[in-house]
């Protein structure tokens, strides 16, 4: 398991130190110039999917090989409704499906994971009740390569808990939070230490 802290401005690469991985977020800020010693995920979020980009779909792509050619990362994040053609980038795929209003059901998240084009899956779903943690828990305990976590604060456990579950990564926050429920890399590196 790795912590991974997102960013989004050039300060938040050096309060990112203590990170394993650094995602870079395109749609906050242009990372194609910046220097990394850390693997890196490389994302550009839409708007639809809580990022900031609202061109078009080309042009988001043309972006992402640009700054990927430039910055080299370990991963590259590509949202789970692209085309089979996205996803020819020379690195790991995190093949990403959210959504801020709720959590599918068991099926249609399996489907997600079983429909896989990329190496890793990450899901990251709404909750609202207790059911919601059985669906997410259910594909950790029955999938690998799986990232997979509530959003909002209720359920910001989750994304502690699924580290626990084999989830590779727990996406963590410096500077300012970037997701709903996001904790911020300090306190994650606190609780998995506490909780060995």
């Amino acid at each position: 398991m790795k912590l991974v802290a997102t960013v989004s401005n050039f300060e938040e690469i050096t309060l990112a130190k203590d990170a394993d991985v650094v995602e870079l977020r395109l749609d906050l800020f242009d990372f194609r110039n910046a220097r990394v010693e850390k693997e890196k995920i490389l994302t550009c979020r839409r708007v639809s999917d809580g990022g900031r980009f609202n061109g078009g779909e080309v042009e988001r792509l043309e972006f992402l090989r640009e700054a990927f050619e430039s910055l080299k990362p370990e991963f590259v994040d590509l949202e789970n409704d692209l085309p089979d053609s996205a996803f020819d980038f020379n690195c790991q795929i995190i093949e990403s499906y959210h959504n801020f209003l709720e959590t599918p059901d068991y099926h249609e998240l399996k489907n997600i994971v079983e429909g896989k084009r990329g190496d890793i899956v990450k899901i990251a779903t709404m909750g609202k009740s207790k059911k919601d943690v059985e669906k997410i828990f259910k594909i950790l305990v029955n999938y690998d390569d799986v990232v997979a976590f509530l959003m909002g604060n209720r359920f910001r456990f989750t994304r502690i808990l699924a580290a626990y579950l084999g989830s590779p990564f727990i996406y963590c926050y410096v500077g300012s939070s970037k997701a709903p429920g996001q904790l911020s890399l300090d306190d994650a590196r606190e609780i998995i230490s506490r909780l060995g």
